[in-house]
């Protein structure tokens, strides 16, 4: 009983602290947006290496570290658009 009073309390203070007020973003929004922003900078920098790197050792890692970074920005990229947050690459 007092797990599911703390969980209600704390679920009505995030809500409360969460609450859009006119012309504000909020947190969760300005948040994901940077980590899109990151994301998106991790992935090209993945790409770069990919075609700097002549080692066939260095190959396999850098594929990992592509691909990696590729699902890392497009798993983002979709929870943005489920909230309706709009990323825009440079």
């Amino acid at each position: 009983m007092r797990k599911e009073a703390i969980a209600r309390l704390l679920a009505e203070i995030s809500s409360f602290l969460m609450e859009e007020e006119e012309g504000t973003i909020k947190p969760a929004e300005f948040s994901l947006s940077d980590e899109v922003e990151k994301a998106h900078r991790e992935l090209i920098s993945a790409e770069r290496y990919f075609q700097s790197v002549t080692d066939p050792e260095l190959v396999d890692h850098a594929i990992y570290t592509m691909e990696a970074a590729r699902r890392k920005y497009n798993y983002l990229l979709k929870k943005a658009r489920e909230q309706g947050i709009t990323h825009q690459n440079s």
